[in-house]
């Protein structure tokens, strides 16, 4: 679900209001996003500031003929890598994740070993995996946000999946 065309429009324009409207709007999938890449809830609000002002002072630059999510979901992983690189520590990212398993679908042993697998996994990976299964984003987003072609994407989700699928048969 994306927000209305007409108050990116107006935060275009300066309208404070139409920026405290998008921010509300976005707020929690800023934060969820970043969670997800980081692991610390912490940083994923400081990732969430450092979004918030981008937007609003980037907003000039965005294109209303395309959509405002891959747009805001680029801003966010370039922020969240930045505070990865700078950093330079091992997060584990996999907590929100386990969120979002049901505990009807799987036991508590499944849902720990994939988290031990996630954070095992390099950053590119467990982006590519965050974008598609859990910010739903289409292969088209993730190519444009990614800035490669839709093949590669594909290619690179592949081997992201694959990664994780040896990762849990080496544990078996």
């Amino acid at each position: 679900m994306n927000i209305d065309k007409e108050i990116i429009a107006k935060a275009k324009e300066g309208e404070r209001k139409a920026m405290g409207e998008i921010y509300v709007f976005y707020k929690d999938y800023v934060l969820r996003s970043a969670y997800f890449i980081l692991g610390k809830h912490d940083e994923a609000e400081d990732v969430m500031e450092n979004v918030f002002f981008k937007v609003f002072t980037k907003i000039h630059t965005f294109n209303m003929e395309k959509d405002f999510k891959p747009w805001l979901s680029r801003i966010i992983l370039n922020e969240s890598r930045n505070l990865y690189h700078r950093r330079k520590a091992i997060y584990d990212n996999a907590d929100l994740l386990m969120d979002q398993i049901s505990e009807k679908e799987s036991s508590p042993e499944l849902r720990l070993d994939l988290k031990k697998h996630l954070s095992q996994m390099d950053y590119e990976s467990k982006e590519l995996i965050m974008m598609r299964f859990y910010q739903d984003l289409t292969l088209e987003e993730i190519a444009r946000i990614k800035r490669i072609t839709i093949n590669n994407v594909k290619v690179r989700i592949h081997r992201a999946l694959k990664k994780l699928k040896e990762f849990v048969k080496i544990d078996a």
